[in-house]
């Protein structure tokens, strides 16, 4: 069956809210891609940071499973912080909805990488200078359960509550989660998505594989070096309601081609893209436009264009938000199928609008032929009809596959 995604809370390297995410998304911001020193153990690298002012708009639970914080919740995980940011623009949608449902047919499902590494590496820092862990420290604030439990508690949701972690892919499976709690009658309601934060491992270890850009990421250019780690918190409420932005078909697959290089041919991504077209009962030609997972690496920009050839043919816009928001790693697949939603949805889209494919700008005549978004491509579009459905791909190391695909129910 599909789903309705009732509502989206975001932030991310472009904003805080669901206006300020679209309004850089569609102006192709680059801003939110800023060179950090503190993060990387050698040279600078850009990432796409959410600024720490946001982070004094919001006042924290004092008392956050268990775990005492002070009143500008300096226990709390950066992860933890992100994902209150962005509960906090779902939770008048939410209110009602526990009060018609109470709250044992809640659920949170949340993807994460990361969860509260950040905060880990603070602690064993401070244990290395002076041989002592912080006071306030808790191995339980870095498990990968603890955003999920974190946003739970903030509307003591007891219903199942529980993370997923398979890289990149981790919040579009979230999606898929929440869909498979509403068939089986466990839930209600289900806040799903993704949180993320900058963290040094993630830093280095992507520059350790050799796979972060010495420039602002360029997805799909012919000077692609690969990609800017980024930070990201996406909720939903997700709901067995008809009408409205709907999930409308997903599928999963797995490569088991390599560790963290994708299939060079796109074999499972086509596979994920076929069969959610399938589910959604939809031709790819259908589709009005493709977030791509679109990395800004060489080898997953082209084995991605064969696949959005060979599902959608060469005509279908399609193009890479990683380049305005950095990938989010564990919250990509939430943000990238949060963006569809922002575009899909008329307060917020009015003009149905698609994203420009953020780069250099420098064609790449080896790729697939796909059709990118650019100004001109966009401006015929528009012109021609309104935004009906949009899919959204996320890839991930271990050949880690899904596509989404997501539309509007009259």
């Amino acid at each position: 069956m599909s789903i309705c995604l009732k509502d989206f809370g975001v932030v991310c390297a472009l904003g805080d809210s669901k206006a300020a995410v679209i309004a850089g998304l569609l102006t192709g911001s680059r801003s939110g891609l800023v060179l950090d020193s503190e993060l990387p153990n050698a040279e600078p690298q850009y990432v796409g940071r959410v600024p720490d002012a946001t982070f004094d708009k919001t006042t924290f639970n004092k008392t956050v499973s268990g775990l005492e914080t002070d009143a500008n919740g300096k226990m709390l995980t950066r992860n933890d912080k992100l994902g209150q940011l962005a509960y906090l623009q779902i939770a008048d949608t939410l209110a009602p909805l526990i009060a018609e449902f109470g709250q044992q047919r809640i659920a949170v499902v949340i993807g994460t990488s990361t969860s509260g590494i950040e905060y880990g590496e603070q602690a064993l820092k401070q244990k290395l200078a002076t041989g002592e862990y912080p006071d306030n420290y808790h191995y339980k604030m870095q498990e990968m359960g603890t955003t999920a439990q974190f946003i739970a508690d903030l509307c003591q949701a007891k219903g199942p509550v529980y993370s997923i972690s398979t890289a990149c892919s981790s919040s579009g499976k979230a999606l898929v989660s929440a869909q498979a709690l509403l068939e089986a009658d466990l839930a209600d309601v289900v806040i799903a998505g993704g949180v993320d934060s900058l963290a040094k491992l993630t830093v280095n270890g992507f520059k350790a594989l050799a796979s972060t850009a010495t420039t602002q990421t360029n997805p799909f250019s012919a000077d692609r070096d690969g990609i800017n780690i980024g930070e990201a918190a996406a909720l939903f409420v997700v709901t067995k309601e008809q009408g409205g932005i709907q999930l409308l078909g997903a599928a999963e697959t797995s490569d088991a081609h390599h560790l963290s290089a994708p299939h060079p041919e796109g074999e499972g991504a086509l596979r994920a893209m076929q069969a959610a077209l399938a589910e959604a009962q939809l031709q790819g030609s259908q589709i009005d436009y493709v977030n791509l997972h679109g990395t800004g690496t060489p080898k997953n920009d082209d084995m991605e264009a064969k696949a959005m050839f060979n599902a959608c043919g060469s005509e279908v816009l399609c193009g890479s938000t990683k380049g305005m928001t950095g990938h989010t790693l564990g919250a990509a697949g939430a943000l990238e199928a949060g963006i569809c939603w922002l575009l899909l949805h008329d307060e917020y889209n009015p003009e149905h609008k698609v994203p420009t494919n953020v780069s250099d700008g420098e064609v790449d005549n080896n790729l697939a032929t796909i059709n990118l978004v650019n100004a001109k491509a966009n401006a015929e579009r528009t012109a021609k009809n309104k935004l009906q459905t949009c899919m959204s791909n996320s890839f991930a190391f271990g050949g880690n596959n899904i596509s989404l695909v997501i539309g509007k129910q009259q």
